[in-house]
């Protein structure tokens, strides 16, 4: 806003005699010619005060518009920020709902995080029966682990008492085949001879009976 110029009026009064002084012509004319070199100076003086008085006029109302602009540039601003305001008081809100939701999550987090705490417990005391019973598993896989070289060892020697007793058996069973072939062979000398005797003893029955006379 420019700088208003304050007016600075001069008035210079017309001198008039004294009362009671008497005029001459010449005094008369002179002092007139002074009062109009005065109406003179006040009329200029007053036309540099109206002019300086319009020029305010003028910057007043350049300031008034310029004030009005500027009042409606701060209205539209304070608009905008109310709109502006407004926007983030909503979205305030709504982070402030979100973070009620995560704390209500956090909670139910929290929850399950201790279900699983006492799962995972649970699991761990389960592992540590498990290496218990693995570990007595083991002991008996060690016990029967010699058990097994036991009975491995005893079928060995069975399965050698097996071969010797088969190797026996084949013996047996060679010889068993040679007496059967002897006992054929001496069955059949003996059915031979026994029909031989009997022929024999018919012959000599029937010799001796012709001998007899009979």
């Amino acid at each position: 806003m420019n700088t208003i110029k304050y007016v600075v009026l001069l008035v210079i009064l017309f001198t008039w005699p004294a009362h009671g002084q008497l005029l001459t012509a010449a005094t008369g004319l002179e002092k007139i010619r002074t009062n109009m070199d005065i109406a003179i100076k006040n009329k200029d003086s007053f036309d540099q005060s109206m002019l300086l008085i319009n020029n305010n006029i003028t910057e007043i109302k350049k300031a008034k518009d310029s004030t009005s602009d500027q009042k409606k540039l701060i209205y539209e601003e304070i608009v905008k920020n109310s709109n502006a305001l407004k926007k983030v008081l909503k979205q305030e809100r709504a982070i402030t709902d979100l973070i009620s939701k995560e704390n209500d999550n956090l909670i139910v987090e929290a929850k399950q995080i201790e279900q699983l705490q006492s799962l995972i417990n649970q699991i761990k005391a389960n592992q540590e029966l498990r290496t218990q019973i693995i570990a007595d598993y083991q002991n008996q896989l060690t016990t029967y682990e010699a058990h097994k070289k036991s009975w491995k060892e005893r079928e060995e020697k069975l399965r050698q008492q097996e071969t010797t007793s088969i190797q026996s058996l084949r013996g047996i069973a060679s010889d068993e085949e040679t007496w059967i072939n002897k006992k054929k062979n001496y069955k059949n000398e003996l059915d031979r001879w026994t029909a031989e005797a009997s022929k024999q003893q018919k012959i000599h029955n029937t010799f001796k009976g012709l001998s007899e006379g009979r």
